[in-house]
């Protein structure tokens, strides 16, 4: 089968594609036929060396992908063959809160990943994709989609009739206005340009937030929510100081990237003032995969595609997913 991999480093210039034996499944495992993957900044900060956490090769990339269950061990109860599903970005956080060790494996670093043709993985570290989805919409799903769907419910317990601050419609930020508009929440998006303000109100966002100047959007959003937001999803990570200014009391400040940069000031007083909650997502859980699936299918939810390039393709994705203001996810599909 085949696979691309870092070979001698960590790197485009060390990616391989290479032949290697296709798995058997153990007991308790099934082998994935991969159709298609989709990109994560992750993925971007891995191929320049600029990850927080120590890689090394050989490392197959990629940590988001669906595809066709293909063969199945003899204990295996949650799937059968020609089920589309969708391997866990964190394969051992089934339920409850993350610790190091169900943090400690992770698809396309420093585990291997999806960028390959047959994928083999406990039953347990997968999920079926929802029934309206194919492939290439399901392949987004893992990292963007959880981590917005974990922030906003299991840890920011969003209600119906609360308000949301979301930044732009890139992957995270698309699935977030949906997720928050299936719940009932009011959205607010901070986007500019015409056909990405287009794709925001497509998506349900009640107001937007012109970028232009970030120390106006504290007015800005108080015309829209007056005593503040309830909830931020805050993608860019160098704006994290006004995402705290555009709060209500008590709100939740949910850090989901660093597509801006990894340093953020912090305005303490302003942080104190408005007695806010910050949390940094690392996706979600299996049990949060289920939930999500599950409303995903009663409200037709689908995923914002932005691009979609060929297998062979990778160096291009990279490029398209750097682009500032991109919307949606960039998906590599294999066939």
């Amino acid at each position: 089968m085949w696979c691309y991999r870092y070979e001698e480093a960590i790197g485009l210039d060390h990616l391989r594609l290479i032949e290697v034996v296709e798995p058997t499944p153990e007991a308790d495992e099934i082998v994935i036929r991969m159709l298609a993957a989709s990109l994560n900044y992750r993925d971007l900060a891995i191929a320049r060396g600029h990850y927080h956490a120590g890689v090394s090769p050989p490392l197959v990339p990629l940590s988001d992908g669906a595809g066709r269950v293909v063969a199945c061990g003899a204990n295996v109860t949650r799937f059968a063959v020609g089920d589309l599903v969708c391997p866990l970005y964190l394969p051992d956080w089934l339920d409850g809160p993350i610790t190091p060790a169900k943090a400690a494996r992770r698809l396309g670093g420093p585990s291997d990943g999806t960028y390959s043709e047959l994928l083999c993985v406990r039953e347990h570290g997968a999920v079926l994709a929802p029934r309206h989805l194919d492939a290439v919409e399901a392949a987004t799903l893992p990292v963007a989609a959880l981590t917005a769907w974990h922030s906003l419910f299991a840890q920011g317990g969003l209600q119906s009739g609360m308000t949301v601050l979301v930044h732009g419609v890139g992957g995270v930020a698309s699935f977030a206005i949906q997720f928050a508009k299936l719940a009932g929440a009011k959205v607010a998006v901070i986007v500019a340009g015409t056909e990405r303000v287009k794709f925001a109100r497509d998506l349900g966002a009640d107001h937007i937030v012109d970028p232009a100047d970030y120390r106006c959007w504290p007015s800005d959003v108080r015309r829209f929510a007056p005593g503040g937001v309830d909830r931020v999803i805050d993608v860019a990570g160098s704006t994290l100081s006004s995402s705290i200014a555009c709060c209500g009391p008590e709100g939740v400040v949910h850090m989901v990237g660093y597509s801006a940069g990894t340093q953020a000031p912090l305005d303490l007083f302003t942080a104190i003032r408005h007695a806010i909650t910050l949390k940094a997502a690392s996706a979600g859980h299996r049990a949060s995969f289920e939930r999500m699936v599950g409303a995903m299918e009663s409200g037709g939810i689908r995923p914002l595609i932005g691009d979609t390039f060929r297998r062979a393709e990778f160096p291009q994705a990279l490029a398209a997913l750097d682009r500032r203001g991109r919307a949606g996810k960039i998906v590599l599909d294999f066939f």
